[in-house]
């Protein structure tokens, strides 16, 4: 997995502490779940380039 805190302070971030955390613990949460996940897609599967609001599905 990646190291958020140290991407954020390589990145220019001042951010320390709770404020550091806020921003690093969902990302480093989203990258436990999802990348398993991402694993188990096929190579050939093709990425979505259109995203569309539900609201906007006919």
């Amino acid at each position: 997995m990646r190291d958020w805190k140290a991407i954020a302070k390589a990145s220019g971030s001042t951010l320390t502490g709770k404020d550091l955390d806020a921003v690093t613990l969902p990302l480093a949460t989203l990258e436990e779940t999802f990348r398993p996940l991402a694993k188990s897609l096929p190579p050939d599967l093709e990425p979505s380039v259109e995203f569309r609001m539900e609201a906007d599905v006919e």
